[in-house]
């Protein structure tokens, strides 16, 4: 019962910890260089005072984070380094090279889905970015990628959707002169390449930080995870739409979904956006898990064929 309440505690605190060093960064607390500082080093300032937390408690157990000592492949007693696209046992069957097509095609429909809809997330006009999405490029980066990952027996790779807007939300700037009770608005997006460089950079290092990396509860890390999705849904729609059903129609915001569609129209919409992530998550988390790329990919036709049944082109748009 301790090592779960402590676990809770280290977690929740994690998350508000950084939660508040977040909303603190547009607070009228100190200047406004401390505050910047104090905002965008949050996470780790979470991080530090939780690991310090857990440290300073010796008498109850919290699971830490199991990082693997050396650079070796998972099972060394198995596989090398190089996996031969033949079979590495034997000869590949000619059968199986046309049935691996079938787990070939729900793989790809999962990568081709998280990738862009995160480039669409993080590139929408509100954000006013400069330059310009890969949408092909990407694509065809993440694909080669794969192919050569697979000959080494490494991760497929994808793009990552909460850890990607946290990106792009880190880099945002914000206005400073708004009036009293006016929310601040996206001036501009730092756009460049340095802070993807340092991160893969401070991933590669993490080989020689095991030691360190060892002392973190998983609790820190599970708080870490819950600030990031909290604050990725700042800026989505759907969510936006959902917190409207909620409210007085008096209360709206003018944003040109609530002023040009009907309120009821507004919220059956958000309603069936919402069944449908229910049922991919039923799907998802039943022994029908197999099945979810293809229901994900039926949300498309849904989408072109179904639902402009039901509402107005310039309702959907």
């Amino acid at each position: 019962p301790n090592t779960a309440l402590l676990s809770l505690i280290l977690m929740l605190g994690t998350f508000f910890i950084a939660f508040f060093m977040r909303k603190f960064k547009n607070s009228r607390f100190l200047g406004g260089k401390a505050r910047r500082i104090i905002g965008d080093f949050g996470i780790p300032i979470s991080i530090l005072v939780m690991v310090l937390v857990d440290y300073t408690i010796t008498d109850t157990y919290t699971q830490k984070l199991n990082v693997p000592s050396g650079l070796s492949v998972t099972s060394p007693h198995k596989r090398g380094w190089f996996i031969h696209p033949m079979g590495s046992s034997g000869t590949f069957p000619m059968w199986m090279m046309f049935a691996s097509a079938i787990p070939a095609l729900l793989v790809f429909i999962l990568i081709f889905m998280e990738t862009q809809i995160t480039t669409l997330i993080v590139s929408k006009k509100e954000r006013k970015l400069l330059k310009g999405s890969g949408f092909h490029l990407d694509l065809l980066l993440i694909g080669t990628m794969g192919g050569l990952c697979a000959l080494f027996g490494l991760p497929w790779l994808t793009a990552a959707t909460v850890r990607s807007v946290t990106h792009v939300n880190a880099l945002t700037v914000m206005s400073k002169a708004i009036a009293p009770g006016e929310k601040p608005k996206i001036e501009e997006v730092k756009e460049q390449r340095v802070t993807g460089v340092l991160i893969a950079a401070l991933v590669g290092l993490s080989i020689v930080m095991g030691n360190m990396l060892r002392q973190i509860p998983l609790a820190v890390l599970f708080g870490i995870f819950l600030y990031m999705g909290v604050t990725s849904l700042t800026g989505i729609q759907l969510y936006e739409r959902l917190l409207l059903i909620f409210m007085p129609s008096k209360h709206h915001p003018d944003h040109i979904y609530v002023v040009k569609v009907k309120t009821w129209r507004m919220n059956l919409f958000t309603c069936i956006q919402l069944a449908c992530i229910v049922l991919l998550w039923v799907v998802k988390s039943t022994v029908a898990s197999l099945a979810f790329p293809f229901v994900l990919i039926m949300t498309v036709p849904l989408r072109r064929f179904v639902l402009p049944r039901f509402f107005h082109d310039r309702e959907l748009k």
